[in-house]
């Protein structure tokens, strides 16, 4: 009941369109839920690409949707980043979690005593924008898998604070990055370790994020995120 009256007080609107929703649930309409383009089974070549060049970094890898660029995806993913989407990062990590679940016996991932790792952000900008959506994001997978993974914000450190990156190319990325993350806890890990992120794009953030924690573990490493840009 009070859901039903929040809805006639403030009337729920899709993020993408802006058309009056009944529930907010996802964020979006139906109209544009259609317009989503999915991964199958959250796999890309070229994603797995990208991602199995640096095998000594990663052992698998997924992400959720296509990141459109003036699509439903890209005002669905701004909306989780730039206006305080908590909620939104919290449903979509829940369906993220279950392509992840979907993904286990193919990507052999040990979900047992798993780790999820959100990337971490810069104190300024988490200061500015006043959350981390990753650290969100992984709370949503973590209501799939249970009690068995554990979310650990803490480990890494983002040490550098950088412009956006989304205009330079992939070289000037990773130059960039370099020295930009730390191991902040080192604590003991049994199971997979699993990087998250809202956007997978170069992977250069998330090979410096995987770089640091090879120094430490052994362990399996996997990189998954609600969207990957093409």
């Amino acid at each position: 009941m009070f859901a039903d009256l929040l809805d006639i007080v403030i009337p729920h609107t899709c993020v993408a369109c802006k058309t009056p929703i009944s529930s907010y649930n996802s964020g979006i309409c139906t109209s544009c839920c259609t317009k989503l383009q999915v991964l199958c089974r959250g796999q890309d070549l070229e994603l797995r690409k990208r991602l199995t060049t640096k095998a000594h970094l990663f052992d698998g890898g997924l992400a959720l949707l296509y990141f459109e660029q003036n699509g439903v995806s890209q005002r669905l993913i701004h909306h989780i980043k730039y206006h305080h989407g908590k909620d939104l990062a919290i449903t979509w990590g829940k369906f993220l979690g279950n392509v992840l679940v979907a993904a286990q016996m193919e990507m052999e991932i040990d979900f047992n005593n798993c780790v999820l790792i959100p990337i971490p952000m810069h104190r300024k900008k988490r200061r500015k924008r006043g959350y981390n959506p990753p650290l969100y994001i992984a709370r949503g997978i973590q209501e799939v898998l249970g009690l068995r993974s554990s979310i650990e914000p803490d480990i890494l450190v983002r040490t550098k604070h950088l412009k956006s990156q989304t205009s330079a190319d992939f070289h000037l990325r990773f130059e960039r990055l370099v020295n930009s993350f730390q191991l902040q806890n080192e604590i003991p890990i049994q199971g997979s370790i699993i990087l998250i992120d809202d956007v997978i794009t170069s992977t250069s953030t998330l090979q410096h994020c995987a770089q640091v924690l090879r120094k430490s573990y052994t362990l399996k490493i996997y990189a998954v995120a609600l969207a990957f840009s093409a």
